[in-house]
């Protein structure tokens, strides 16, 4: 059998993918191994997991390998780059299995291959893998056998410590109500099983299993089309799928991504609190690791998402005796507008997060009666676009609360016609205020806004002085932007100017 060798140094890349996530590495290897089998389209997935042996090998009877996939799967360069329209990257479970492991065995076979390999570090710095011919794969699928070393620290043991990974992780995909929405839009089948140690998972509905009450289920929508599925409810216990973890799980193609309460603060209902909400696209904002969603750069892109469900998640909270606690002051965000404008051409940033009105094109008639293109302030497209249908054209919108006029030109004719827009918004500064003094963060960012806490102590020191209050609010915002854009990343260092100016307003 042939014997090939990695060429880049996989201790640090192995080292650097486990530290992306926030759990132990022996879950993240059975996330991972789950999203491949996933993406395969399977209806049956197996996990065993032996704590005398110390041996997990999870079997999906889905698609299988071709030949470039098995071969992208042992490729540790591929690793973060390689991936199809699902969920997984190509063998990073096997490959992060490298910190806590010493062998891992993989049988393969599609339509178009079979085959098999084991992988085995040698010594510290080297790692080989052989061909094998396939001994326990019978028919199409894969199976992944991981080898832990006898003193690593495996977080699940039993039958139920591995269901309970299942729910943080796939919760979606042990519910009957998801299985058949998936179904329908031909991502898994209505049939998918887990089966641990050999133990059939059946799927339930959320209501069922977590005794929820006041059950919300709802379609988040944008530009009036459907965008995904979401269960709202309170469980009939705190805290229903682990200790700390509680709000509503957003999902994509079945995958937990975080567990959100979009930034209010339902009291002693909090910990009761457990929804899903599966929505397709969100996995274009994934991150490497999948275990939360990139903003920077797409941030307008994914709030068409992501506000339809916090706007659904308010109303249900509101209906339950949860008001929010957002302010809005006119006044104090007149002065703030006025002090940020002043500053955006040397923080462009803070032109798309907070919403300023910005110089566009619009098409302009001069005296002669030619049509030529000038820059006005205050105009922006808006859907649907120009004619009021998806896709002719860009319209535009002024301020005000009345419906507009757009000038659409006709190239061939040479003239041009008025077509009336479909609705106008008020654009401006996205500046709010809320008081949450359990909240050590000066402001934060609730999609396209910018909360300032007025229940920190910073701002009860400070906001009898108007020029200090002013500061306040200023360094509040450019905190909050600087976590913002961090997003992604571990964000934990930009927690310290919150934690210090705290400390300082206690003084």
């Amino acid at each position: 059998m042939a014997t090939h060798e990695s060429g880049v140094n996989f201790q640090n890349l192995i080292k650097d993918l486990a530290e992306m996530y926030p759990f132990e590495v022996a879950e993240v290897v059975l996330v991972e191994l789950i999203a491949n089998a996933l993406d395969a389209k399977p209806t049956r997935i197996s996990i065993d997991y032996s704590k005398k042996e110390k041996i997990l090998v999870v079997t999906d009877n889905g698609e299988g390998m071709t030949l470039e996939s098995f071969d992208q799967y042992h490729d540790f360069a591929a690793g973060l780059k390689t991936r199809g329209t699902g969920i997984g990257f190509a063998g990073i479970g096997a490959k992060v299995s490298f910190n806590i492991a010493t062998r891992v065995l993989t049988e393969t076979c599609s339509d178009s291959f079979r085959g098999g390999s084991e992988w085995q570090l040698q010594t510290k710095n080297k790692l080989v893998w052989q061909d094998i011919k396939p001994k326990y794969l019978k028919g199409k699928g894969t199976r992944v056998e991981i080898h832990f070393k006898q003193d690593a620290t495996i977080t699940y043991s039993t039958t139920k410590e591995l269901k309970s990974v299942l729910q943080r992780q796939y919760l979606p995909l042990l519910n009957s109500e998801f299985l058949n929405l998936y179904s329908r839009i031909n991502y898994y089948s209505k049939d998918l099983r887990f089966i641990i140690n050999d133990e059939v998972i059946e799927p339930t509905r959320l209501e069922e299993a977590f005794q929820l009450e006041k059950v919300r289920k709802f379609k988040p929508q944008r530009s009036g089309k459907g965008i995904g599925y979401g269960v709202l409810g309170l469980a009939g216990d705190p805290y229903p799928i682990a200790p700390d973890i509680c709000g509503v799980f957003l999902c994509t193609h079945g995958k937990v991504i975080k567990a959100d309460l979009f930034n209010q603060f339902p009291g002693t209902l909090g910990p009761q609190i457990l929804g899903v909400v599966e929505i397709p696209e969100f996995v274009k904002f994934l991150t490497t690791s999948k275990t939360d969603f990139i903003r920077r750069g797409k941030h307008a892109d994914f709030e068409k998402l992501y506000d339809p469900i916090r706007q659904e998640f308010k109303t249900w909270l509101g209906e339950l005796g949860v008001q929010s606690s957002d302010i809005y002051d006119p006044g104090e965000v007149t002065k703030l507008e006025r002090e940020l404008k002043k500053i955006i051409e040397d923080v462009p940033e803070l032109s798309e997060l907070l919403g300023f009105r910005m110089r566009k094109d619009v098409l302009h008639h001069d005296l002669g009666g030619e049509i030529s293109a000038q820059t006005h302030e205050g105009v922006a497209a808006t859907f649907p676009d120009g004619e009021g249908k998806a896709g002719t054209g860009t319209g535009l919108q002024d301020i005000g609360d009345q419906p507009g006029e757009s000038l659409i030109e006709d190239k061939e004719s040479g003239t041009e016609s008025a077509k009336p827009i479909s609705r106008t918004s008020r654009r401006g500064p996205k500046v709010t205020f809320s008081e949450v003094p359990e909240r050590v963060d000066l402001a934060w960012v609730d999609g396209n806004n910018v909360v300032i806490n007025i229940g920190h102590p910073c701002y009860k020191k400070v906001h009898a002085n108007s020029t200090a209050k002013r500061l306040h609010y200023l360094f509040s915002i450019a905190i909050a932007v600087q976590r913002f854009i961090a997003s992604g990343s571990d964000t934990q260092e930009f927690i310290f100017a919150d934690k210090m100016m705290s400390a300082w307003g206690n003084v």
